[in-house]
């Protein structure tokens, strides 16, 4: 194993955990260390002697032990008890789990959510009483729903239904609670029924990076954009190797007019995954907001979801005075995802300024309660739209704040 330190600084980890493994066909001894990066300094250190037919066993015990150590030493042992239940008994069902988790960590596209949509159907068929692999489905069609890759309606049934089922097998779930709030925030527009659910989350697994993006979310919805970047950014600090992470932190820097910094976060998030998705999206409107339009239509070209292509050049083109061109993306935008889409349709009409068109498809969005419709207060492309009495009567609606 290399340097300890130099793995700590490229992690962006303060605690490492080092292991070593030998046996037999019939035994193995894992040895474990817990190190402190910045020092190098020696922990905890435990041997775990088992039969090797127990491995999966023992890596609960490692991950349990291990983590009461670090809690002893971050919280004086005054922490929540941390649930032993990580694994489920089924090794295969645990695998599926872990490959439905990595796909569903990639980012939102297609393919990658439809890998992880399988494998958690698959882990789920080996292993039903295993919560977390409920909860990941969960939130998997939460964020194909999200993404009209499924009926939303039926997508966000499903996902409810998948969260309460997980809350039902281990009510102690962090994740559990996490995916209903997706669900209460993206189809239900429950803010204080999110709120309460992500308060049970964050008291069951505090400093959670999914938890501090759930929160993040909620903070972006009611218009604390500070908030929801200091998330985000404590998320970041937290695993610095999730690309869904940065996509995020660099939409909200955005929003907030930080573009350098935003940039630098999209760009790491390229760094992770070339293929994610949105990310080109998000730097078209920054190459906008720049006056850059014609960087930011050679940028779009490489946005791997057609509707925020076609988004993107309505936008660009519109910028460059290209109106013809500009219409034929929205035309387009509209022929094809009029159903899905109609929030992304009216932020291009709100945009070039044509207030009547965009509050006439937001009403469409609001009727067919469009999941992208609660991020209208941090969307800067409505800006055209905040002195007409018409977007204080659709906060007002929502019960969001004017």
């Amino acid at each position: 194993m290399g340097d300890i330190r130099e793995i700590g600084r490229k992690l962006n980890a303060r605690y490492v955990l080092e292991g070593s493994l030998q046996g037999s066909a019939a035994r193995i001894r894992i040895t474990t260390q817990l190190i402190d990066s910045t020092s190098g300094t020696h922990l905890w250190s435990k041997s775990f002697d088992r039969p090797a037919e127990d491995i999966f066993a023992v890596q609960d015990e490692i991950a349990l032990a291990a983590t009461q150590a670090l809690q002893v030493k971050l919280l004086g042992g005054n922490g929540r008890p941390v649930a032993s239940n990580l694994h489920s008994a089924n090794p295969e069902a645990y695998q599926a789990y872990l490959q439905a988790e990595y796909f569903s960590g990639r980012g939102p596209s297609k393919e990658d959510l439809g890998k992880a949509l399988a494998y958690a159907d698959t882990a789920i068929k080996l292993d039903e009483k295993y919560a977390p692999t409920w909860a990941l489905r969960g939130s998997v069609q939460n964020m194909m729903a999200e993404s009209g890759l499924i009926d939303p309606t039926k997508g966000f049934r499903n996902a409810r239904d998948d969260a309460e089922r997980a809350i039902a097998l281990d009510p102690t779930l962090a994740s559990a609670y996490l995916a209903l709030a997706a669900t209460q925030i993206s189809c239900d527009w429950e803010w204080d029924a999110a709120n309460t659910s992500i308060t049970k989350a964050t008291a069951l697994e505090p400093g959670s990076v999914e938890v501090l993006r759930m929160s993040s979310y909620l903070s972006r919805i009611l218009g604390n954009l500070d908030q929801a970047i200091k998330h985000y950014e404590e998320a970041v600090a937290l695993d610095p190797l999730l690309v869904n992470s940065y996509s995020g932190l660099g939409y909200l820097l955005y929003a907030a007019g930080r573009y350098e910094e935003a940039q630098a976060a999209l760009q790491k998030a390229l760094d992770l995954n070339p293929q994610a998705t949105y990310v080109h999206l998000t730097l078209d409107k920054i190459l906008i907001a720049e006056g850059k339009p014609q960087q930011a239509l050679a940028n779009i070209e490489k946005e791997p979801i057609e509707w925020a292509k076609f988004t993107g050049h309505a936008l660009a083109y519109h910028a460059l005075g290209r109106e013809q061109d500009s219409n034929a993306a929205l035309a387009a935008l509209i022929a094809k995802y009029h159903a899905l889409a109609p929030y992304q349709i009216a932020q291009v009409y709100a945009y070039r300024g044509q207030s009547d068109k965009s509050f006439e498809w937001l009403e469409r969005a609001y009727e067919q309660r469009d999941p992208g419709l609660p991020e209208i207060k941090s969307n800067p492309l409505f800006k055209n739209l905040h002195h007409d009495s018409r977007y204080r009567e659709l906060l007002k609606k929502m019960h969001l704040p004017t």
